[in-house]
């Protein structure tokens, strides 16, 4: 199954009314299911770095997929062109570091910033040049077929801990704050550029809609925004430096999300939902922490500050967060081995939302 099968104005439709916190009737449920056909990948590139470049061949095995692919509700078919968390160090000259197939990182190139030219978008850099390729193949081979996502651009402070390393950037809040301060604004500026050229591919070839991969049917600029170095400082030290550049990034965008991960990130989430442009919050608790649903009074107070969630986990815990929490706002995203385990999801999600009215 793919776009061709579906009904993207209504289920656009059904996802802005989200973003304005109007659907009080149910949630979105963002569903897909197996179609039970088997489905053959082709032969896979022999080394981990040609895995991670012939993007002819992950696109293959990517639309190979799709026929063993359903979608129920608000579910759709995207695809992330995924080159790892630190594109955006890549594409200022840093070195990515390929040594699995889950993920990459970036190389720690600042010893002292004062050795360090202003960051800037490299256009002719051999990370951008590959991304762009892959954006485009990406986004022609999939028109009319699936939506392709903007990146994954840790920006921020995240950014930053890519060029410098977490340790040296925590010594720099202290040692050098002014020299953080302008690293900062060039870092974003970066970012800025860097999804002007992803969207510059995307929404042409998508009829105007994009997603991230936080997913969402976004008729518009769509992403996710985050930084995850968050969790190493104070409320004090993440207001003064990182908070005003939420809402820079989320005014960017028609609509995003913000990737809130681990425990030690929670007490900057009132100076998060601060930002008017932000839509959702996607909660992780993070590894070795009770599961999604075990956070109820967190996720109520996100609620509770005016945003919406972007809500994962198994579909027990999707169910259990289904009574903790309002449908205004919400986003679920649920998969399932066959059509009849997500009917039976829905046929209780039903249940819950009806005690509920």
């Amino acid at each position: 199954m793919d776009l061709r099968d579906l009904d993207l104005e209504a289920i656009s439709a059904r996802y802005e009314r989200t973003f304005a916190r109007e659907n009080d009737d149910r949630p979105v449920f963002r569903i897909s299911y197996g179609l039970g056909v088997p489905v053959d990948d082709p032969p896979a590139p022999p080394t981990v770095r040609e895995r991670w470049f012939d993007f002819e061949w992950r696109l293959e095995r990517f639309e190979r997929s799709l026929a063993n692919a359903g979608f129920l509700c608000e579910g759709f078919p995207d695809y992330f062109c995924n080159l790892g968390p630190d594109i955006l160090a890549a594409c200022t000259g840093s070195e990515l570091v390929f040594e699995s197939d889950g993920t990459s990182w970036a190389r720690f190139r600042v010893a002292d910033w004062r050795d360090e030219p202003p960051l800037a978008f490299q256009e002719d850099g051999f990370y951008w040049q590959q991304l762009q390729r892959f954006l485009t193949l990406a986004a022609e081979r999939g028109r009319g077929k699936w939506i392709v996502q903007s990146g994954d651009l840790h920006t921020n402070g995240d950014g930053l801990a890519a060029l410098r390393g977490p340790q040296g950037l925590l010594l720099d809040l202290v040692d050098c704050p002014d020299e953080v301060q302008r690293r900062l604004e060039e870092c974003h500026a970066v970012f800025a550029r860097l999804l002007d050229e992803h969207l510059a591919i995307i929404l042409p070839a998508s009829g105007g809609y994009s997603s991230s991969w936080c997913g969402a049917l976004c008729k518009g600029r769509y992403a996710a925004i985050q930084n995850d170095f968050s969790c190493m400082v104070g409320r004090s030290m993440f207001d003064e430096f990182f908070a005003p550049y939420v809402e820079r990034e989320a005014a960017l965008l028609d609509h995003c999300v913000y990737h809130l991960d681990g425990p030690d990130a929670m007490r900057h989430v009132d100076s998060l939902c601060a930002a008017p442009s932000l839509d959702l919050v996607q909660w992780v608790p993070g590894a070795g922490q009770p599961g999604f649903d075990q956070w109820p009074a967190f996720l109520q107070r996100i609620q509770a500050n005016g945003k919406g969630l972007w809500i994962h986990g198994s579909p027990a815990e999707q169910l259990n967060v289904l009574r903790q929490v309002e449908p205004a706002g919400c986003v679920y995203n649920l998969g399932f081995g066959k059509r009849e385990d997500a009917e039976d999801w829905l046929r209780a999600a039903e249940a819950i939302l009806a005690e509920r009215r």
